[in-house]
């Protein structure tokens, strides 16, 4: 398995999987902070209301159009932008398009996430087996110091 601190590369056109019934959802990547999904929705298909109490969503699209919706806003995205849905929101995500949407999701922390299946490396990138260093500690790796 690669380690942790090692660059874990994949081809996100692996994850891309089209059903005619509901949307799908592939699990990219998950760490102890973070998730990577990729959803693909067919035309006329939605993700339905859900909030995350603890968990800041990006979503960016890829292809196709996206309507992200809150009880305060309708908010549509074309490809290549992204939209933060802070935790605690309640919201939903539809395809209102005659394309296909594929959309790539970014959860902090993601303890609170639905499993999803996981794509084809079939190798979710995991800490563990040491403690969890603090975030002080994390700081000074990234930025350098004592």
């Amino acid at each position: 398995m690669d380690s942790p601190e090692q660059p874990v590369p994949v081809d996100l056109r692996d994850y891309v999987d089209f059903t005619q019934g509901q949307p799908t959802g592939r699990r990219v990547f998950t760490t102890d902070v973070l998730a990577v999904d990729l959803l693909c929705l067919e035309p006329s298909q939605h993700v339905g209301a859900r909030s995350f109490d603890g968990a800041d969503i990006v979503y960016t699209v890829l292809g196709g159009h996206a309507w992200v919706v809150t009880p305060d806003a309708e908010v549509t995205l074309s490809p290549l932008q992204a939209l933060l849905v802070p935790a605690g929101v309640t919201h939903g995500v539809r395809n209102d398009s005659a394309d296909p949407l594929i959309l790539h999701a970014a959860a902090s922390p993601p303890d609170e996430l639905p499993p999803l299946h996981e794509g084809p490396s079939r190798r979710p990138v995991r800490r563990g087996g040491s403690p969890q260093p603090s975030t002080l500690d994390r700081l000074r790796r990234v930025l350098g110091g004592p």
